[in-house]
């Protein structure tokens, strides 16, 4: 069997190891994989307006109003309850007016009285009782004429001669005041009276208007701690209004692009439970110094909310819009695709390995069809942004250039 094996013709060996050689070539084609065909480009270079985007709660611009009565009494009518808009002038509760009443139609009663001493005090001397007054007094002088002789003939006793002149005395007397009319401190009197029951005439009236609570502003019921049949007491809380229009979004401004921020710039204001709404607002405060833990600045923004869709403390996004444009860079929507943890990536394509890989990139804006590329690749970057589906991290392609 060797003998036989030693006589085969060497060119048989030559053919065997030829067409080995050729099986062996086939396969290595076989097993390396097509390029997959994609197309390239650069990131674009884009001037946008300078916007900030934050996020923030929402707030009333003042604080929330608390009303109570100024008086006690038993409440026999409440109005709103939590989440109804009241008008400033609007009935809230109502205490049990009549005591209150009673009081104020004795207090007319005491102003009237005092009214009409003032008045006798302050007039003038009537003419009938100054002619009184003077018949008086000339009768008066009369007879302390003729007991006057008769006291000097001593024909009369002269305690009886103190008699007719104490008498024509005290008629000279009432002539003057009749004449005058009230004495000064009488009138003066009679003035501070009436002062003081007009006074206590006003003090009843505002008790009795205090038994009506009205709204003082405009705005939303928040709180409502009373009910009917309840023993009001004064100064505590029953009410606690809101005003929802406008309302203030509070957000909080990073360092770095407070300088983008100032007074009077609109911001666009979004809130995750009004979804698809936007909302329109001015920057109205920017404040100077920031805070210690987070490093940033505190802006509020104004934002007009007629019908109360936007209620406080719910979460809001703001996009302010800033008087500067910054230069970004933008790629095509297409271009971004997932990491199997949902991030975004975009293929870069080395052209000297023929090879691409995946880069995460945190986006931005959305322009049109293009995405805001804040940061991952860099404006001389090959970026895949056709044909990416069929990749994979290494892939070999065959890139052509996108035209822009």
């Amino acid at each position: 069997m060797n003998g036989r094996f030693n006589q085969v013709p060497a060119c048989v060996f030559a053919a065997l190891f030829i067409s080995g050689c050729t099986r062996q070539s086939a396969s290595a084609d076989r097993a390396q994989p097509d390029p997959i065909a994609v197309r390239v480009a650069t990131p674009k270079h884009v001037r946008v307006p300078a916007e900030v985007l934050v996020s923030g709660t929402v707030e009333t611009p003042s604080a929330p109003t608390s009303v109570g009565f100024l008086v006690s009494g038993k409440v026999i009518r409440v109005g709103p309850r939590e989440g109804d808009f009241v008008k400033a002038g609007d009935v809230l509760a109502v205490i049990d007016p009549a005591d209150f009443q009673f009081a104020v139609e004795a207090a007319v009663a005491q102003s009237a009285l005092a009214r009409a001493q003032n008045e006798k005090a302050s007039a003038s001397a009537r003419p009938e009782a100054v002619e009184q007054a003077r018949a008086n007094l000339s009768q008066a002088e009369d007879e302390f004429q003729r007991m006057k002789t008769l006291y000097e003939k001593k024909s009369l006793a002269p305690n009886d001669f103190k008699k007719y002149e104490t008498a024509y005395t005290n008629a000279q007397q009432q002539y003057g005041q009749a004449k005058e009319g009230a004495q000064h401190e009488d009138k003066a009197a009679a003035k501070a009276a009436l002062e003081q029951a007009e006074a206590a005439e006003r003090i009843a009236r505002k008790r009795l208007s205090d038994s009506t609570l009205i709204a003082p502003i405009s705005g939303f019921v928040a709180k409502r701690n009373i009910e009917e049949g309840a023993m009001a007491s004064p100064g505590t809380p029953v009410f606690t209004i809101v005003e929802l229009d406008p309302v203030e979004i509070q957000v909080g401004v990073p360092e770095t692009d407070v300088r983008l921020v100032h007074k009077g710039q609109q911001a666009i204001v979004t809130a995750s439970a009004r979804p698809g709404v936007s909302f329109s607002g001015k920057v109205r405060r920017v404040n100077v110094s920031a805070e210690a833990q987070t490093r940033t600045y505190m802006v509020r923004i104004t934002v007009p909310n007629p019908k109360g869709a936007l209620l406080v403390g719910m979460i809001a996004e703001a996009r302010i819009l800033g008087n500067e444009t910054l230069d970004v860079l933008t790629l095509p929507g297409q271009s971004l695709v997932r990491d199997p943890q949902g991030a975004p990536q975009v293929f870069v394509y080395f052209p000297n390995e023929k090879r691409v890989y995946a880069k995460r990139v945190t986006t931005g804006e959305v322009m049109d069809r293009d995405v805001q590329i804040v940061d991952g690749v860099k404006d001389s970057d090959s970026i895949v942004v056709a044909g990416q589906q069929l990749l994979r991290e290494g892939s070999v392609v065959s890139a052509k250039e996108e035209k822009q």
